[in-house]
């Protein structure tokens, strides 16, 4: 009797892991993404944590020199593609996913438009 009712929690345990899976699953884009910004003749190094949560996307900031970790507003994927707004500084971070995950390229835009390339860390 107590194995028979041992055997069903199991079950039941699996089958709810198994159902919850996908709504924890993470993104492709998720992880660690660094890079370096040149503006003129300063240099920051940055590291972007992006995480999916069900339907929810973030992507922290985080400013190595200035030690700062500033959260996203808004994060909007397209495919590859990416749009992520930091309303607190007045930035923004567009660009695209490489085809194999790797690397990341795009535009910081805050005042002024830079370059900004990421890789996976």
């Amino acid at each position: 009797m107590i194995l028979k009712s041992l055997r069903r929690a199991g079950l039941g345990l699996a089958l709810a892991a198994f159902v919850a899976a996908p709504a924890l699953a993470a993104g492709p884009h998720d992880g660690d993404w660094a890079g370096e910004l040149k503006a003129g003749d300063q240099t920051l190094h940055l590291i972007f944590h992006f995480k999916t949560v069900g339907t929810d996307a973030s992507a922290e900031l985080e400013s190595i020199e200035q030690q700062a970790t500033i959260p996203s507003t808004a994060v909007k994927f397209d495919g590859d593609k990416v749009s992520v707004l930091y309303l607190a500084v007045g930035g923004e971070l567009e660009g695209q996913f490489s085809a194999d995950n790797k690397s990341f390229t795009g535009t910081w835009k805050q005042g002024l438009a830079l370059p900004l390339t990421l890789t996976r860390k």
